[in-house]
């Protein structure tokens, strides 16, 4: 039963970026609060172009295209941690890069989290002729564990 205590911890939150991270966060933030839960806030960048004009970012050689991507991502997950940290839910931050549904339930199934919260849509203008965003329907279909979907921007 301690890897159900365990997984009663942890909740899984998937960001992008988008609008609505910000209110993904701050539902996050009353779960996690009312079942003394922490919070694994996710980033899942999609693998950039390789390009032969490199730079070097914090001891990591990249290319400028994966440059940008890493500062988006740091970005993004820090200005959400700090609402997270505001609200004193206990965080950690996993900057993942590759397919995101993929790496989010790869993430979910390792850490054994209790659920995964994630966003209606996402960031690409092709998921808002869709009901559901792409992302979010294969993370639904292959999640290890109960997902809430956040509605709304």
């Amino acid at each position: 039963m301690s890897w159900l205590r365990q997984a009663l911890e942890r909740i899984l939150v998937a960001i992008d970026g988008s609008k609505q991270s910000e209110k993904i966060v701050e539902y996050s933030c009353q779960l996690a609060a009312k079942m003394s839960s922490s919070i694994i806030l996710t980033y899942v960048s999609r693998d950039p172009e390789f390009m032969e004009d490199y730079v070097e970012i914090q001891g990591r050689t990249l290319n400028r295209k994966a440059a940008k991507s890493v500062e988006l991502a740091e970005s993004v997950t820090t200005k959400l941690a700090e609402k997270v940290e505001a609200s004193g839910i206990p965080y950690e931050v996993l900057l993942e890069t590759g397919d995101p549904a993929e790496k989010i339930v790869q993430n979910a199934a390792e850490k054994k989290v209790a659920m995964i919260v994630i966003g209606l849509k996402g960031l690409h203008g092709i998921d808002k002729i869709m009901s559901l965003g792409s992302v979010a329907r294969k993370v639904i279909e292959t999640s290890p564990c109960p997902v809430v979907v956040v509605t709304g921007s």
